[in-house]
């Protein structure tokens, strides 16, 4: 890719490989660096569940969330999803190549971004409120390390636009190693936390040092990753700058970003909504709940994410072009590779989660039984990851259509099932392990009548039946996957093999999970 000459000509680039072939290789690079990032960001988790313990680990993953969630809310999400097919047909129709598109845009979101930061840390009290509760998390302690990280908010949006704008011009391997480096500097924040002793956040002090350690340093990983980015977009002859101004373009794009607003919004009421449940029922339920999706988003990040990225800007051109039988095709592909590389991961998840509880979190302030406690609930939430998965991929199909409305109808739909279902968790159960199960569980019930509503609406408006490949594809994996899992746990089961993971130390337990993970992922994958 060569580099721009922005003052005098039209930019050009390297015509980005949209062939089968290049998607695979593209897929390939970015899964190096997505899994680095995916495993860097495990290891963050786990250190703040060792290093804080349950109920610290809750305050902390309450404030952590509140400003993706609402740079989300506010714009990242429309920047994650619908800014390349404009940014695409803004290259392909502008005199300028979309220069003044892309700065236009970059204003709108530094503005949008930078107010919405502000008025957030005044809120500050009344967010974390509304994210825990009266329950057993301590508020006083998630305000605080609000206040430090809601600072993030308009670094989150920064990241997400310029990522956006690389993979529009065929660069994705910056975009996939930035969070590598946030990563980096959250685990070296924790580790300097530990280095100053024991935990002294209670009670709340903003001049204690430990707190302003751990706020001020994660809040450094999410500016670095946002900055380290900037390089790159030089390189392909993107130099920012503010312009103001609106055309009919972004006349449009606000009109799709309305409805992307609604759908995170509703997203982020069911989520606020779930923390609530289940910080009512245990000062460790947020820090369970959490971290159970993170760990199921490992895999997803590495092998979803990384399918959808690389064919995302193919599926843009396709529908700019209105060639419904590529934007079929490019659909059909995305969810079968999607669904042949995590359902075995889901299967496994499935019936080995305690077996990965133990090994992984028995660390540290965070012991042997709640660390079990986290992996069942990974049980209960682990087939989440198939209609999610598939939920995702049909949502970008929409918005390369520039159909911004029919996912946010999808996702109140999902909503509505998982905030119904979740309120009978604490209705139905006395214990609270249970409870948090049951969110686990009711989150997925939630996608996947998400997933079968927008598979019917695609199969309806795209008019072809090619999307029953898709179904044949899901449905064999499935099944070969369940069998498989089920074979080696019914089998570790009664040789005995499976107390290893309670009853053989740390190393034991370790290895139980590798043997048991290689064996049930090799087999799948020989069959599939």
């Amino acid at each position: 890719m060569s580099d721009r000459d922005t003052t005098n000509a039209e930019p050009t680039t390297a015509k980005p490989d949209d062939s089968d072939a290049g998607i695979m290789r593209t897929g390939g690079s970015i899964a190096i660096a997505t899994l680095i990032s995916r495993i860097t960001g495990f290891i963050r988790t786990v250190l703040v569940l060792a290093l804080l313990g349950g109920a610290i680990a809750s305050a902390f993953q309450a404030a952590y969330v509140l400003p993706a969630m609402i740079a989300e809310v506010v714009l990242g999400a429309v920047l994650t999803a619908i800014v390349i097919p404009v940014l695409v047909r803004a290259e392909n129709e502008d005199d300028d190549g979309g220069v003044g598109f892309i700065n236009r845009i970059f204003t709108i979101t530094v503005v949008l971004l930078g107010g919405a930061t502000v008025v957030a840390i005044i809120a500050a009290p009344l967010l974390t409120m509304l994210n825990v509760g009266n329950g057993m998390v301590d508020r006083e302690l998630t305000t605080a390390l609000a206040y430090l990280l809601l600072p993030e908010i308009l670094f989150y949006g920064l990241s997400a636009l310029f990522i956006a704008i690389l993979n529009m011009k065929g660069v994705f391997k910056p975009g996939a190693w930035a969070p590598v480096l946030n990563n980096i500097i959250q685990i070296t924040t924790l580790i300097l936390f530990r280095m100053m002793g024991e935990t002294t956040l209670n009670p709340v002090k903003m001049t204690n040092p430990q707190l302003l350690v751990l706020g001020v340093g994660t809040t450094l990983g999410v500016v670095v990753q946002a900055g380290i980015l900037l390089p790159y977009l030089r390189k392909v002859g993107v130099r920012l700058k503010l312009q103001w101004g609106i055309d009919a373009r972004l006349r449009q794009f606000g009109g799709m970003a309305v409805a992307i607003v609604a759908y995170v919004l509703v997203l982020q009421v069911g989520l606020v909504i779930t923390y609530r449940i289940a910080a009512s029922v245990s000062a460790d339920g947020i820090s369970i709940y959490n971290t159970h999706w993170q760990l199921l988003q490992l895999p997803y990040g590495v092998l979803g994410v990384t399918i959808l990225t690389a064919i995302m800007p193919r599926l843009s051109r396709s529908a700019a072009a209105d060639d419904t039988d590529s934007v079929v095709n490019d659909m059909s592909l995305a969810t079968r590779l999607t669904m042949i590389s995590l359902v075995p991961t889901v299967a496994f998840m499935t019936f080995f989660g305690p077996a990965i509880g133990i090994a992984i979190f028995n660390f540290g302030k965070f012991g042997a039984e709640v660390s079990s406690q986290l992996g069942s609930v990974l049980a209960w939430g682990a087939f989440t990851l198939i209609p999610y998965a598939m939920t995702l991929v049909q949502l970008r199909v929409f918005y390369a259509r520039e159909d911004a409305w029919t996912p946010t109808f999808m996702v109140i739909g999902i909503t509505v099932v998982k905030v119904a279902t979740s309120y009978l968790g604490p209705v139905i159960f006395d214990d609270p392990e249970l409870v948090i199960r049951w969110l686990s569980l009711s989150n997925g019930l939630g996608y996947l009548v998400g997933a079968l509503v927008g598979q019917y609406l695609l199969h309806k408006r795209l008019g072809v039946s090619r999307l029953t490949d898709v179904a044949r594809t899901t449905i064999v994996t499935i099944g070969i996957s369940l069998a498989v899992a089920a074979a080696v746990w019914l089998v570790a089961d009664l040789t005995g093999l499976a107390n290893m993971s309670t009853q053989a130390g740390k190393i034991g337990s370790v290895v139980y999970l590798a043997f048991t993970a290689i064996v049930v992922l090799g087999v799948t994958y020989l069959l599939l």
